[in-house]
């Protein structure tokens, strides 16, 4: 157990000396506390410090906590070495927090790096206080909250400038010689052997001088070169940069030759730039293609420099280039980027939040994905506990204490009301309880995955299977029922064979009922056919007064047992052609209107309305029986779904006849919807279907053609898909250009792309009611107009509507023609195809 709780040092594997400190340092109770807990990009710049041979310094965190590799630790002397390890910042450098701490605040305060070469920073070593000079950048270490901390890339040129220092006094020498001597030969000739030999000396101290420096240059770990004339020629190189390079000869050579794979990458025009004006350039993390091998292949590589101007007499005689090799800075922080990306990119396909309670504090830190599935940015686990079901909370916490007991593990599938619309969504919920090291349970680690995507598909099936059994059932009641009487037909029959009375009466009992079944077996077998695929449409061109007609005929007789008058407005004879299957249209017209005689009380009204449009066709069937539940409808079309029975079961039929027109009608290229206000308030259905416009059987289904350039763009939003289908296909064959949006939440963004000219909105949204999304849409912009769809028109008013940004009102089925008479109006330019 007690391995089990033993802390993770995995990204302080390595490292040298500092990689062993650091393992063998209690963190427990440091300003980081377990190392365990530390943030995974914290550990992934401790590691990458820790693998690196260049001096590197870390600061993190509010508090600038430091870390530091071997490399940086030469530098330190006794005096912070190893105790600055994990030590505040500011305790640590005191004596030069006036130079570095306005550096750091600059880069903690995400203003960008800094870089600074050959600055002096004195600091105390080795019990004397020491004129030191550095040359470092500070970089930001950050993440999606911003900065963390500073990373350091650091070098000691102490050495360095004190050579060059000696260099600059040797040549002040040398010229306060020259002057001397030339003074002496006016003076006296006897003197210009002396002064030769002067000069002798002095010219073997300068070259001396130079060699020291260059010795310097050579054992310097950033690579250096020095670049003179217009043209860049190589005067220095010193062995970093020459393993930069590949290997290559640059010494007497143009810069432009040596590497000619820089042409184009812009470093060639930054050194003349540098040349011309005199002012030093530098940049960090760039990117170059650069051959790293002698006729090798040109890679990738990154790095910084500084780029700094040569001055002779006051004029630009060369430029001194400096650096680092960035390469595998950069790429481990791709490659942890990368890292971080793919884990969000997971969670977010999974639906899954990752989180940690503190049990101390009751604080809950969620992964940056929470909002999305939650609706909200909690930090408290109070509020969490407020969007749980009361139930499912209450059984949680039973868990959740069991597991704090034995510091184990639990989980549960709860349910959560999402606070920003108020949808309920379901969590698979599992977590781990994370003890210190004494077992005291210290925070909760879990994962909560959305699942109601799987709860909602459960569900449909158990639906499915009830709608099923009641199916069942009554199929079997419907085939039952008509037995009886045919059993007792029969038996009348075999008792007086001679009564031709109680014959006929007793045949025609029989053929009713074998009739009635002979109707309820063809209805499932035009179900399974057409759900298999084995319907095979015989079309040809139709006058739809002829269709309308022959369905008339067959459902006439139930219309007027019923007491029922209808109406009809249809075109004239010969007016309007359909490319359809004659049997299958007219079943479909005869299934509507025997819908609507059988679910309206005698003595009702009903109505077939045609409607032609120029390439479109709707076919209205209006009742006022019984109507729709709101739960019902929008399943009318699905199999085994049925308006409940009355009492006396008087409607009869097995629920097939509107999946049946359904199906039908969209192997005719077209759409069906239904509306109805609820209870006692009737209902429409409306067929949709293309108008035959003389294109032939080569051509079947095609009409209208694609919106031209200028075409008027109209936004569909409406939750019922075939509605908004429907509505759709109507308006793109009137030429119209037309996007279709289901969900009121992505309807902003999807006006701000298409940039409608008229927006047809349904009232009844869920979520955002169509009120509300026209007050944001007006908010965001007052162009198009915006048009009520509404088939509850009891329950939202035209006075709301109106008032809520809305320009037009419509009631469902809306008045298509009316609808494209004002859209006409509205923007003439853009009017439908004839």
């Amino acid at each position: 157990m007690e391995n089990a709780q033993r802390p993770s040092f995995d990204f302080l594997s390595h490292g040298g000396e500092m990689g062993a400190l650091m393992r063998a340092k209690n963190w427990d109770d440091s300003l980081l506390g377990p190392t365990d807990g530390w943030p995974p990009l914290l550990k992934s710049i401790v590691r990458v410090m820790l693998s690196s041979s260049h001096p590197m310094f870390l600061w993190w965190g509010p508090e600038l906590v430091q870390f530091y590799n071997d490399a940086y630790s030469t530098t330190m002397g006794p005096e912070r070495h190893p105790c600055a390890l994990g030590q505040r910042g500011r305790e640590c450098w005191e004596e030069i927090w006036p130079i570095i701490g306005p550096q750091i605040d600059f880069v903690m305060a995400g203003k960008g790096s800094t870089w600074n070469v050959d600055q002096l920073v004195p600091v105390t070593r080795h019990g004397r206080r020491e004129d030191v000079w550095w040359t470092y950048g500070y970089s930001p270490v950050e993440d999606n909250d911003g900065v963390q901390g500073v990373l350091v890339v650091c070098n000691d040129v102490t050495a360095q400038h004190n050579a060059k220092a000696e260099l600059e006094q040797a040549n002040l020498a040398l010229t306060e010689q020259i002057c001397q001597r030339e003074q002496a030969q006016r003076i006296e000739a006897l003197q210009a052997a002396q002064l030769l030999a002067a000069e002798q000396a002095l010219h073997q101290q300068h070259e001396a001088e130079g060699e020291r420096l260059r010795a310097l240059f050579q054992q310097a770990p950033g690579f250096m070169c020095i670049l003179r004339g217009p043209d860049m020629v190589y005067e220095f190189a010193n062995a970093a940069y020459t393993r930069f390079i590949g290997g290559r000869d640059t010494i007497g050579k143009p810069i432009r030759d040596a590497l000619p794979e820089l042409q184009g990458q812009g470093f060639f025009e930054l050194l003349d730039g540098v040349y011309q004006t005199g002012k030093p350039f530098a940049a960090s993390d760039v990117t170059l293609l650069l051959r790293k091998a002698p006729h090798g292949p040109v890679s990738q590589v990154y790095c910084d420099f500084v780029y700094q101007p040569i001055l002779t007499n006051g004029e630009v005689s060369g430029i001194f280039v400096e650096g680092f090799d960035a390469t595998e800075r950069v790429m481990a922080k791709q490659a942890l980027e990368r890292s971080e990306l793919r884990l969000r990119e997971g969670m977010k396909v999974a639906r899954m939040v990752v989180w940690d309670w503190i049990l101390a504090t009751n604080e809950v830190i969620f992964s940056e994905n929470a909002a999305e599935l939650f609706g909200a940015n909690w930090t408290s686990m109070h509020q969490v506990w407020g969007a749980i079901d009361p139930a499912d909370m209450k059984r949680m916490d039973q868990a959740r204490r069991a597991a704090l007991a034995r510091n184990g593990t639990y989980g549960d599938i709860i349910r959560l009301v999402r606070p920003d619309n108020g949808e309920l969504v379901w969590l698979q919920v599992y977590g781990t309880v994370v003890p210190d090291a004494g077992g005291v349970p210290r925070w909760i680690r879990g994962v909560s995955i959305d699942i109601t995507a799987r709860k909602r598909a459960e569900e449909s099936l158990r639906e499915a299977g009830r709608h099923k059994d009641e199916f069942l059932a009554m199929l079997s009641h419907e085939l039952r029922n008509p037995l009886a009487p045919i059993r007792s037909a029969a038996h009348l029959l075999g008792m007086a064979p001679d009564n031709v009375a109680r014959v006929r009466q007793s045949s025609a009992i029989i053929e009713r009922q074998v009739n009635h079944m002979t109707s309820l077996i063809n209805d499932l077998l035009d179900v399974s056919r057409v759900n298999t695929g084995l319907v095979v449409l015989e079309k040809d061109i139709l006058d739809l007064h002829q269709v309308v007609l022959e369905s008339l005929e067959q459902t006439q007789p139930l219309i007027q047992e019923r007491g029922h008058h209808i109406s009809v407005q249809a075109p004239a004879e010969g007016e309007v052609a359909v490319w359809a299957d004659r049997k299958r249209l007219v079943q479909v017209l005869t299934n509507l209107l025997h819908n609507a005689a059988k679910y309206t009380p005698p003595g009702g009204r009903l109505a077939l309305d045609v409607v032609a449009h120029a390439s479109a066709l709707e076919i209205h069937v209006r009742d006022n029986g019984i109507g729709i539940d709101a739960a019902l409808l929008p399943h009318v079309f699905e199999l085994f779904t049925q308006q409940k029975r009355s009492p006396d079961r008087s409607q009869g039929g097995l629920g097939l006849g509107l999946a049946l027109v359904r199906s039908l009608v969209s192997l005719h290229d077209g759409h069906v919807t239904v509306v109805s206000d609820g209870k006692d308030t009737g209902s429409v259905f409306s067929v949709y279907l293309p108008r035959h416009v003389g294109a032939g059987p080569g051509r079947d289904g095609e009409a209208g053609g694609e919106p031209g350039a200028g075409a008027l763009r109209v936004l569909v939003v409406d939750d019922n898909e075939d509605a908004a289908n429907a509505m759709a296909m109507l308006l793109r064959l009137a030429g119209y250009a037309v996007m279709i949006e289901h969900d009121p939440d992505r309807v902003l963004d999807e006006a701000a792309h298409f940039a409608p000219h008229a927006c047809l909105i349904d009232i009844g949204l869920p979520g955002m009611d169509g009120n509300e999304l026209a007050r944001r849409l007006r908010a965001a912009s007052g162009q198009a107009t915006l048009i009520a769809l509404t088939g509850h028109s009891s329950r939202f008013g035209r006075d709301s509507a109106l008032a809520a940004g809305f320009d037009h009102y419509f009631v469902k089925p809306a008045d298509t023609a009316r609808l494209f008479e004002l859209l006409a109006s509205l923007y003439p330019a853009a009017r439908m195809v004839a």
